[in-house]
C-alpha cells in the first residue's frame, strides 16, 4: 500500500475544486425541488410522480438493521418504485430534516437523516442519500439509498408527525 504524505494531500485539496454545498448554489433550488418531490411520491403513494422524477434505470438501495445486529443489503430497480402494484394502502410518513446538499456541474447529492411512519405509527429511521444528475435541463434522481434502523434511533427534531399515534 502506497501511503500519501501530509503535503500531498493538502496538494490536491488545493487544487481539487470545492464542491457548493449551500443554497446559493444557482441549482440549489432545482435539485431540492426533485428531492421534496421525491417525498412528496413517497408520502401520497404516488408512483406515476415518482416514475417522472426518477431514471428509469436507476437503483434504490436499502440497508437494514437486522435482529441479530447484522446488516442486510436490498437492491432493486427504482422501477419498482415506479409500478402503482408496489404501492401498498399504508399511509406513509417520511420526514429528514438537517440536510446536506453537494451540488457540482450535472451532479448533485442529497444526504440527511430520517424517520418513518406507517400509519401513524413510528416505524424506523436512518439516513437518506440521493444522486441527483442533471439530464438536458431537468434534474433526475439518479440513485437512491437509505439506512433502516430500528434501535437507537434519532426522530426528527419537531416531534412526532401530526398524524402519528400517541
Amino acid at each position: 500500500m502506497r501511503t500519501v504524505s501530509l503535503a500531498g494531500w493538502l496538494s490536491l485539496l488545493l487544487v481539487a475544486p470545492a464542491a457548493p454545498a449551500d443554497e446559493k448554489h444557482p441549482e440549489y433550488s432545482a435539485v431540492m425541488k426533485v428531492v421534496d418531490l421525491f417525498f412528496e411520491a413517497i408520502n401520497t403513494s404516488d408512483a406515476g410522480l415518482m416514475a417522472k422524477i426518477a431514471l428509469h434505470d436507476s437503483i434504490t438501495y436499502s440497508v437494514r438493521e437486522q435482529d441479530d445486529g447484522h446488516w442486510s443489503l436490498r437492491a432493486m430497480p427504482q422501477a419498482w418504485d415506479m409500478d402503482p402494484a408496489h404501492w401498498g394502502p399504508e399511509k406513509l410518513t417520511e420526514r429528514n430534516w438537517a440536510p446536506t446538499v453537494l451540488i457540482t456541474d450535472h451532479i448533485a447529492v442529497f444526504w440527511a437523516p430520517y424517520d418513518f411512519y406507517i400509519d401513524g405509527e413510528f416505524s424506523h429511521c436512518g439516513t437518506d442519500a440521493i444522486d441527483l444528475v442533471k439530464v438536458d435541463d431537468d434534474w433526475k434522481i439518479g440513485n437512491s439509498s437509505w439506512t433502516v434502523q430500528k434501535t437507537g434511533c434519532v426522530r426528527h427534531p419537531d416531534g412526532p408527525p401530526p398524524e402519528a399515534k400517541k
